[in-house]
């Protein structure tokens, strides 16, 4: 057999959530044997080299494609099948942006002079199918079955209000519960919802019969070494080169007005598996540079003098700060709002109200505890990102606003801002606004 390569981007912010959700499906529909262990987003191949020889240039053709475009952000959504060269594939739906779309057709372009591709999508760029396989060469019927366990009305039904966010960490373990207690399958099946989340590729990974040949920073522009690969300070290196490219983490205080309000929520400061639940651009081992990145963040829109509005869980879990000391780092005059993770956080208010545009706004950490009889805005905290469909950043039916931390770019946002927003929608555009921050940046 000839040798055979495959470049791909391998997931960064998403990979452990996309990784648990794909176990629990498997585990689910007895396809664990066809799992993906490595979720990625094809960008060319498999494919030969028409002369083994031209491995350099290979590696030459990648880095002249990537030039400088940073790195390449999608969203992923949803559930797709289709029938492979192998068997059935069932996916996570990728939407790319446009610069995913064009670093794939500028290497397609440049890769197919001197390789000879097995995937037909390389000769047809533009018709590309953008995914994130969950499990591929499924025997007949099986990617059917699966789609349809997953996309049956149980899965579509919006999560209930009241509910708090759902891990991936947690539906395993519920599963693996359930099929110890030997209940039938339908009982466990509702509980894998769809991942709705935005993420980047940071890296180009070449394979070489499914091992890693090379890896690409698009962000420092350049190969790494086999040591920076596999290395957590290389990738600590890069998610905060990601961060400033994206504007996750601010580098100088933002220019506003005099007394302004802003908000808040779930900041989780000292709480390091939520870096994983909730995909923050983080690495998971480092809790410390997460704090140090919202907390600076905070200070760099806040001034000392601006309102501040925190809508809960300032903290979580045993290696956290004392609430105290993370109080005192924060600028502004802040009114603390209880979460469900805030039971001995002093001095909160169970709500609080503004006015702003002749507009009422009701700050509750949770949207379920708002009055059904409240007819203005609910700003609300409590499911980070975690159904962005039901929870997202704006919700212009509903009269929703979603302050949690992911979901606005990891710094407070001004009541201005958001009034500014909704007074600039027009009647019949948008009916939400998933997030504050704009994924194709």
């Amino acid at each position: 057999m000839d040798d055979t390569y495959l470049v791909e981007i391998r997931l960064a912010r998403t990979r452990w959530r996309v990784k648990e959700t794909s176990r629990a499906i498997a585990r689910t529909y007895g396809a664990e044997r066809y799992r993906e262990r490595h979720p990625h987003v094809t960008l060319y191949g498999p494919f030969t080299l028409e002369d083994p020889a031209q491995v350099q240039s290979l590696l030459d053709t990648i880095r002249a494609g990537a030039g400088t475009i940073g790195a390449v952000p999608f969203m992923l959504g949803g559930w797709e099948r289709r029938d492979g060269m192998h068997g059935g594939v069932v996916a996570f739906s990728v939407c790319p942006s446009p610069a995913l779309v064009r670093l794939t057709a500028t290497l397609a372009r440049a890769l197919s002079c001197f390789t000879v591709s097995l995937n037909a999508w390389d000769l047809r760029p533009d018709e590309k199918w953008f995914h994130v396989t969950i499990a591929n060469r499924l025997p007949p019927g099986k990617s059917e079955e699966i789609i349809s366990g997953l996309t049956s009305p149980e899965h579509d039904a919006p999560s209930h209000p009241a509910a708090g966010p759902v891990t991936p960490g947690l539906v395993a373990r519920l599963l693996s519960l359930v099929q110890r207690a030997g209940l039938p399958g339908r009982h466990h099946k509702a509980l894998i919802r769809p991942i709705l989340l935005d993420d980047a590729g940071l890296r180009i990974t070449v394979l070489h019969n499914e091992e890693i040949l090379g890896e690409y920073d698009l962000l420092r522009q350049q190969w790494l070494t086999r040591e920076e690969i596999h290395n957590p300070r290389s990738w600590q290196q890069s998610m905060a080169l990601y961060r400033r490219s994206a504007g996750f983490e601010l580098s100088a205080p933002v220019v506003h007005g005099q007394d302004g309000i802003f908000l808040i929520a779930d900041l989780h400061l000292g709480h390091a598996n939520i870096i994983r639940y909730c995909s923050r651009p983080f690495v998971s081992s480092d809790v410390a540079e997460m704090d140090r990145v919202l907390i600076a963040n905070w200070n760099y829109q806040v001034a000392p003098a601006d309102r501040v509005f925190f809508l809960g869980d300032l903290r979580y879990g045993r290696d956290a700060r004392p609430e105290a000391e993370y109080r005192a780092l924060l600028n502004g005059n802040i009114t603390f709002v209880a979460g469900n993770h805030d039971g001995t956080l002093r001095n909160t208010v169970p709500s609080a109200r503004l006015s702003c545009d002749g507009q009422e706004f009701l700050l509750v950490h949770d949207p379920a505890d708002a009055p059904a009889t409240f007819s203005g805005w609910v700003v609300h905290g409590h499911h980070h990102n975690n159904d962005l469909r039901v929870f997202p950043f704006i919700d212009f039916t509903q009269k929703r606003i979603n302050v949690g931390a992911e979901v606005i770019g990891y710094s407070p946002v001004s009541l201005e801002e958001i009034c500014r927003i909704i007074r600039e929608q027009k009647p019949g555009s948008e009916k939400t606004r998933l997030l504050r921050y704009p994924y194709e940046q």
